[in-house]
């Protein structure tokens, strides 16, 4: 039995990836900021697979290098989830940067002091299709380009965090890397995630916050299918030294929204005028950040995750039910 070490285990992500992790017959150690969610991540993982797991946790941070020779110690592997994600503005974008590019760094210098060779990132399509409004289909081989107009603080942070992770493995050639780029994550949590920055832009939709949505494009896949890539990722050996864009499709706000109704669920049924969001976004800063997609129509590649790690998308229609039950049953517990 393989042992594989998951940073930032109570995460959105993280936990499915623990829990498929043992489906697979893997063994898991968990990093965390505070270890005294342990429990908690014990108990939503074991409730979620109906069995007991014997997990082991390290309490490391992202910003220090105490403990991470200790935590990674013994493991086969480390699948690297952990990373920040702002739910508000952020007005120093190098909060956000370097604990995203120095943390990476940390974990693999960890792995290759220990002579741990395998290590999955979890990256973004952050880091692939912004400033870039001139192309409309985007695959692996493409980097967002940092040096465009209104790139977030959240994009720079991935693409820079994955672009000194493989800078790391060219130099280090012991390193098997491989990076996992999401789109925008949906679908059921395992314990409560309801803080979750995506899933509150789901919870926005449901509960109508805004009496109209902007026209901008969301890719979306299903959480239950971005852990399995890292899953697969890991067993097959095709998928070493490659990225892989994992995204179910691409759907403007409107059209998530008119979907939603059909299936009776609640969400706004109008699309705002993208000259009304951009001169609101002169007094608003979160709406300023959004923008530079305003109108921008574009497609996000998965052909390579479909053909090497068996990624078969869930549909949006179950993602979008699935996920509506999940955020009501937490509401009602």
């Amino acid at each position: 039995m393989k042992k594989v070490l998951v940073t930032g285990a109570n995460g959105y992500i993280a936990k499915h990836i623990i829990a498929d992790l043992y489906k697979n017959k893997f063994s898991v150690i968990g990093t965390l900021r505070n270890i005294q969610k342990a429990k908690t991540v014990q108990s939503d993982i074991e409730n979620h697979l109906g069995h007991k797991i014997d997990i082991a946790f390290k309490e490391v941070c992202l910003d220090s290098d105490e403990g991470w020779d200790d935590a990674v110690s013994g493991c086969d592997a480390i699948m690297h989830t952990a990373s920040p994600f702002p739910i508000k503005y952020v007005k120093n974008e190098m909060d956000l940067i370097n604990p995203a590019k120095e943390g990476t760094l940390r974990v693999m210098n960890a792995a290759k002091n220990n002579s741990i060779d395998r290590i999955i990132v979890t990256s973004s399509n952050a880091a692939v299709y912004a400033g870039n409004k001139h192309i409309t289909s985007f695959d692996e081989t493409m980097w967002s380009n940092l040096d465009s107009k209104n790139v977030r603080a959240y994009t720079k942070s991935k693409t820079v965090a994955e672009k000194a992770a493989w800078e790391f493995a060219k130099k280090n050639s012991s390193i098997v890397l491989t990076t996992i780029n999401p789109v925008l994550v949906w679908g059921p949590g395992i314990g409560n995630h309801s803080s979750s920055a995506s899933l509150k832009i789901f919870d926005m939709l449901i509960k109508k916050a805004l009496p109209m949505v902007p026209k901008v494009k969301m890719p979306l896949v299903d959480v239950r299918d971005v852990s399995m890539a890292h899953v697969n990722a890991l067993k097959l050996k095709n998928a070493e030294n490659q990225r892989f864009l994992i995204c179910q499709g691409t759907y403007w706000f409107y059209d998530i929204c008119k979907i939603l109704i059909e299936m009776n669920i609640s969400a706004p049924n109008k699309q705002a005028p993208s000259f009304l969001i951009r001169f609101l976004s002169l007094f608003d800063k979160k709406l300023k950040e959004i923008t530079p997609f305003l109108d921008y129509n574009f497609e996000i590649k998965s052909d390579k995750a479909k053909k090497i790690i068996d990624f078969n998308p869930i549909k949006l229609e179950k993602t979008l039910k699935d996920t509506k039950s999940y955020l009501s049953n937490l509401l009602n517990n």
